[in-house]
């Protein structure tokens, strides 16, 4: 695959992160007191992401993408399926800053063999309202994505698992194809989760060039990501 193409192919499968892991909204336990009701600074959003080593020892050596960081809203609705929508919707839930954190294997992009990108997002709003209907409406908007082709990338399937983790969590597993050039087109696969903490909208996923079975991997990654929020919150050391 050209390097344009396969950096393409990596920021495409990304873009799609946060719309397919909202086929199944779940619910957790509400916590008995919600900790984001505090200003969270800035600093405090990036000591939460998971780093390559917390998705195990193969994934140690996944190299930073050049993206990584605190997002703004032109950087992360530019980077969705459909960015005017997006722009809207964050405007409208009162989305206040994202940081994400995503890490690549070239080697396993340039072979087109096993998982090529992990990372992980979590998005601040201003309200816990904000946060809750930003995961209702997108997971509305994922029913019209399935066959819909946006910047070279086509949505093909997407199916739904269980996760019950914070204040509500989703979890799917996403089917897709990225054209390659000339009348090609490579398939690749994404497991996700994406929970609600209070006002934070956090997501954990896995692409594959090869049909994954990481579903039970992503909840325990989710878990785990929730549980460096807490630690973060409460002014402990997150987990690796």
């Amino acid at each position: 695959m050209p390097r344009s193409t396969r950096g393409r192919a990596v920021i495409l499968a990304i873009v799609l992160l946060a719309i397919v892991a909202l086929g199944c909204q779940g619910g957790g336990d509400s916590k008995a007191a919600d900790d984001t009701a505090r200003e969270i600074a800035n600093d405090e959003l990036t000591r939460m992401g998971l780093a390559p080593e917390d998705f195990g020892a193969d994934f140690a050596n996944f190299q930073a993408d050049a993206n990584n960081g605190l997002r703004t809203l032109d950087q992360v609705a530019d980077d969705d399926f459909d960015p005017e929508d997006e722009r809207a919707d964050l405007e409208r839930f009162n989305w206040a800053t994202q940081y994400q954190g995503f890490y690549t294997s070239s080697q396993a992009a340039k072979e087109r063999s096993g998982v090529f990108v992990v990372g992980s997002s979590v998005n601040l709003f201003e309200t816990n309202q904000g946060a809750a209907g930003y995961l209702d409406d997108s997971r509305a908007e994922l029913q019209t994505q399935v066959g819909k082709t946006s910047k070279g990338v086509t949505v093909l399937e997407s199916r739904e698992f269980d996760a019950d983790i914070a204040d509500g969590a989703a979890g799917a597993v996403f089917h897709g194809s990225v054209e390659t050039g000339q009348g090609s087109s490579t398939p690749f696969w994404m497991s996700a989760v994406m929970f609600r903490h209070g006002r934070l909208v956090a997501t954990v996923g896995m692409y594959s060039f090869e049909e994954p079975q990481h579903q039970d991997t992503v909840k325990d990654l989710a878990r785990h990501f929730d549980q460096n929020i807490s630690n973060v919150l409460g002014g402990a050391t997150a987990t690796r």
